[in-house]
């Protein structure tokens, strides 16, 4: 019996056996576990850097899979076939148009967060948040789930909310709360630059001094 955990953090228990009536689908794969080389994440900070976006490390099975679940054209869908047979490679290096074709996917590693664990990477992200001030829902169920974190100022007449939406891998929305409702001002994975600008755009007297004050901290750490 082999005990494995998942890149989405769950855990199988692998016996070798298979339930009565069991057939393999095409929508049947396994998970890469195999170890990341360091040249891996070299490459990838090295795209990083050039392009001045987030790169990724992704499973190449699995975005296999999913090329091919969106190739309708059977010339086309035969030519990522032979691409595929020339690409030994377990890992591959993308950005977050890949995630855009699996909006459910996690990534084995990320040039933003720097780390490959799952829940690492989801600590920091975490830690991140609250150091500006948001402060988790009652609502939150974990990890596993969408968590909301709320961040809400008021002194006098002044009064502003903003709202994260973080799903487990990453991807995070930042809503506004203003007279006009509710307005998202940014849709995407962890940035922490990305954070910073969309809540200053759109930030107040008493938000302004909040986000100067974590950028400072954020430079400095």
């Amino acid at each position: 019996m082999n005990i494995i955990q998942l890149p989405d953090g769950t855990i199988q228990i692998e016996d070798g056996s298979k339930p009565d009536g069991h057939v393999e689908q095409e929508t049947t794969f396994s998970y890469e576990r195999s170890e990341i080389e360091e040249y891996f994440i070299e490459e990838c900070e090295k795209r990083a850097e050039e392009t001045g976006e987030t790169h990724f490390l992704f499973d190449t099975k699995l975005s296999h899979f999913v090329k091919r679940k969106n190739i309708l054209n059977k010339e086309d869908r035969r030519e990522s076939e032979l691409s595929e047979l020339l690409e030994s490679d377990a890992y591959h290096i993308g950005t977050e148009m890949d995630f855009n074709m699996m909006p459910s996917r996690f990534s084995y590693y990320d040039t933003e967060t720097k780390l490959k664990c799952r829940y690492e990477k989801y600590s920091f992200v975490l830690e991140f948040i609250k150091s500006i001030g948001f402060e988790g829902s009652e609502f939150n169920f974990g990890p596993e789930m969408e968590q909301s974190y709320i961040l809400h100022l008021k002194e006098g007449g002044e009064e502003e909310k903003f709202v994260v939406r973080l799903q487990p891998n990453l991807f995070l929305k930042i809503i506004v709360h203003d007279d006009n409702g509710f307005t998202t001002i940014y849709n995407g994975f962890f940035s922490k630059s990305k954070i910073f600008e969309a809540i200053d755009k759109h930030s107040g007297i008493l938000s302004k001094v909040l986000i100067r004050d974590a950028k400072l901290k954020n430079i400095l750490s």
